[in-house]
């Protein structure tokens, strides 16, 4: 079985072994692979030098002989004969010479056209010719011009010996001077040793890199004299085609070599599909470029052979640890067998199946009076979880209602959006846990906006019900008659009687009129709140009291902040700043005034969204540690369009409507496909207004239709029986018969298609509906 003990044991020790026995390999091979690869070297080396070294001695002892021949001739002067016997004598007596030449100046030879005996050695004979001829024109060729122009003993370059030789070759000229009459040294001949191409091509091929590996030689202005091809001599090197090595690779190669510096290239063979090596150094005797070629694969069969013998012995050994770790692990794990078919039943949830008896004192005879044991406990622990999940379940049951009932508790259940022409506000709460104790609210009376921000102390159901307590004082005690100060007074002596807990609640109270732009507000304790202007932000400054519920009778100072057209207020509590991360580093009030203020383009639903973005990026994997609750606040008073009308409830109540809002919506340039859907809705709103509200013709009911940059709104507000139509009414369904449709069942659903955002609210009495169309989610649904 793949998944046994057995099977584990095997695959653990088998690689431990392989492991071990790899690691022991790798590391003697990687000593020997570099033992054997420093000796290849240092035999590739040497057998190097050696051709390199009898190259060089060769050519030294030409260069001696000549020079020595030319010493003799400045020190006294010879007949013609001599002269001639003298270089037969020097080519019939020096096998390392093909050839020698005394070429007089011109000048001070008493021929005409010159005298310029020569002899070289051809098949076994000392030959002569007559440099001096018009077909050899000796005055004319370099290695008899360079060195009297230059002064100085040098090198040809290789040449095609026509007239003399008759072969390729380089000569090593030496020029001759002697004193004039006047006493000024002048030029009387030039001494030459020639060697053949061939020769020094022999002495090259000498090397033995693999039986593929061949010299190379260069004269120092690039012409081949020694290669694998006897096609390429007398050629440039650029003629030479490798493959991998263009001419700007052979340039730098060749001219690294001619400053003296040994430079390696490596290309891919031309018939191999293996890699091939160009060494080039320089010859120190005559500065030309000298190197050699091979197939790498040749000078490390060596090592290849080593590698081959290593894999097969470390094959071999890994095999027989492999085979012998099975041997034995399988007769120590076979006993195993029997608890484990015997323990698969209790896995299955049998948890009264025997067990194997147990005799000895053994680990497996241990190991089964353990599952026993282990088996009397789990099924206790079984019956005891049971009741501990039923239990749990029911807690979690009664707190996912009680979030639900704080957050019904809250406007909009926690996150609100309301887009007013002159104040829109968007609102959000974030329990730490299922419950939390901070909380929001707000409400509109006529031109007057009521704001409440509260944070009651801990977390969890105690703050939960210490919010619930407050919120509903607020909804009771806050009214267009009681400033701001006088409610927080009042609503801190009902907070503090039956406290006994000693809970508190921080709060920001306040009151916004609309007309005017001023915030009057009191402060319990609470964080002040961040003001962006333009592209600043501010902390607004504010006098506070102490935090609700704990002393009796405080006093709260009212402030007051003047807002202006475009301006965003942040109000929150200190869950917000409190938000740490895995380091411990708090989010701070800093980092949230940088992110509202980086808001400032944002529509105010954006902004509340992003703004609680940057807090959970802050906060990473870290928990929550705080209930978090945030309200933005956008003042745009010069950008409101707004209408109001009242309306008795008798005949004609839709005409009436639709004849007061087609010049206003004309007027404000809406388009009529949205005008339409908007009249319609109103339609569908006063109509049942005067059929199911309960009051007579003479009742009333108020229409406000505003427009704010791209959003329409439409409120009605009427004092008949209280009925929430988005959340009470039952919608019928949808594709059934009118005639059977229940009431504001197709009217809910004509609201809910035909508008972007609907809300409902009952406050002193009366119903207020009011529905939003955004102007640019039409755009989009026409095209």
């Amino acid at each position: 079985m793949p998944n046994s003990i057995a099977a584990r044991l095997i695959s653990v020790l088998t690689a431990s072994a392989v492991i071990i026995i790899a690691a022991g390999m790798l590391l003697d091979y990687r000593i020997s692979r570099q033992e054997i690869l420093q000796r290849l070297n240092e035999q590739a080396t040497m057998e190097v030098q050696v051709v390199i070294a009898d190259l060089e001695n060769w050519l030294n002892g030409v260069e001696a002989t000549t020079a020595l021949l030319a010493r003799i001739l400045e020190q006294r002067s010879y007949s013609r004969d001599n002269l001639q016997d003298m270089i037969r004598d020097v080519v019939a007596n020096n096998d390392e010479i093909f050839g020698a030449a005394i070429a007089l100046n011109p000048a001070l030879a008493e021929a005409e056209g010159g005298f310029a005996p020569y002899y070289y050695t051809k098949d076994g004979q000392t030959l002569y010719a007559d440099l001096a001829s018009r077909k050899a024109r000796y005055q004319e060729q370099a290695w008899f011009t360079e060195p009297l122009a230059q002064g100085r003993a040098m090198w040809s370059e290789p040449y095609f010996d026509a007239g003399g030789g008759e072969v390729d070759m380089t000569t090593f000229s030496v020029p001759v001077y002697r004193s004039g009459a006047d006493g000024k040294r002048i030029a009387y001949a030039v001494v030459t040793a020639d060697v053949t191409l061939d020769a020094l091509n022999k002495v090259l091929q000498q090397l033995h890199l693999g039986n593929s590996s061949y010299g190379l030689l260069f004269s120092r202005e690039g012409i081949v004299m020694s290669a694998r091809n006897d096609a390429s001599s007398m050629q440039h090197y650029t003629t030479l085609h490798y493959q991998g090595l263009d001419k700007d690779s052979w340039h730098q190669l060749f001219q690294r070599a001619l400053r003296g510096e040994t430079s390696t290239m490596d290309f891919p063979c031309r018939q191999r599909d293996e890699r091939c090596t160009i060494r080039l150094g320089r010859l120190n005797t005559t500065g030309w470029p000298v190197g050699v070629g091979y197939r790498q694969a040749e000078v490390l069969s060596p090592l290849h052979r080593y590698e081959i013998k290593t894999a097969a012995v470390s094959a071999a050994t890994l095999l027989l640890v492999v085979l012998a770790v099975f041997l034995v692990t399988s007769r120590l794990t076979r006993p195993l067998a029997q608890l484990t078919r015997a323990t698969e039943d209790m896995a299955s949830g049998n948890l009264d199946i025997p067990l194997p008896r147990a005799s000895g004192d053994d680990e497996i005879a241990r190991l089964v009076r353990s599952f026993g044991t282990m088996n009397r406990e789990l099924k206790t622990y079984i019956a005891d979880l049971e009741s501990a999940t039923a239990t749990r379940s029911r807690i979690e049951g009664e707190l996912a209602a009680a979030r639900d009932i704080q957050m019904s508790m809250l406007p909009e259940g926690g996150e609100a959006l309301v887009r007013d022409a002159a104040a829109s506000l968007w609102a959000r709460v974030a329990p730490a846990r299922t419950v939390g104790g901070d909380l929001y609210s707000y409400f509109q009376r006529q031109r007057q906006l009521f704001l409440a921000v509260g944070d009651v102390s801990d977390k969890g159901v105690p703050a939960a019900l210490f919010m619930a307590r407050a919120i509903s004082l607020i909804q009771q005690i806050h009214t267009p008659s009681t400033p701001p100060e006088t409610a927080m007074a009042e609503l801190n002596n009902a907070l503090e009687r039956d406290n006994e807990n000693c809970m508190f609640v921080t709060l920001f109270l306040g009151v916004l009129d609309i007309d005017t732009g001023e915030l009057c507000f009191a402060s319990a304790g609470h964080t002040a709140p961040s003001l962006l202007r333009g592209s600043r932000v501010d902390i607004i400054e504010q006098r506070t009291g102490p935090a609700l519920g704990l002393a009796p009778d405080q006093d709260y100072p009212r402030n007051t902040l003047q807002l202006l057209n475009n301006d965003r207020l942040a109000i929150f509590t200190d869950g917000i700043d409190e938000a740490f991360n895995e380091t411990g580093d708090m989010f701070g009030i800093d980092r949230f005034n940088q992110a509202l203020q980086a808001s400032s383009d944002e529509d105010i639903a954006a902004a509340g969204d992003n703004l609680f973005q940057r807090i959970r990026q802050h906060a990473g994997v870290q928990p929550q540690s705080d209930d978090i609750t945030l309200l933005l606040l956008d003042y745009t008073p010069e950008s409101e369009q707004r209408a109001r009308q009242d309306f008795d409830l008798a005949e004609q109540l839709t005409a009436r409507v639709q004849a007061w809002m087609t010049p206003i919506l004309a007027d404000w340039g809406i388009p009529a496909a949205a005008a339409g859907e908007l009249k319609l809705v109103a339609e569908e709103i006063v109509t049942n207004i005067q059929k199911y509200a309960g009051l007579d013709a003479a009742g009333n009911v108020e229409l406000l239709l505003q427009r704010d940059g791209d959003t329409l709104t439409l409120e009605a507000t009427d004092p008949g029986r209280a009925f929430d139509p988005l959340h009470d009414a039952h919608r019928s369904t949808l594709g059934a018969d009118i005639e059977t449709a229940e009431i504001g069942g197709l009217g809910v659903h004509l609201l809910t298609q035909l508008t972007d955002h609907q809300s409902y609210r009952r406050t002193d009495g009366l119903n207020r509906l009011r529905v939003q169309k955004i102007l640019s989610t039409l755009a989009v649904q026409t095209r």
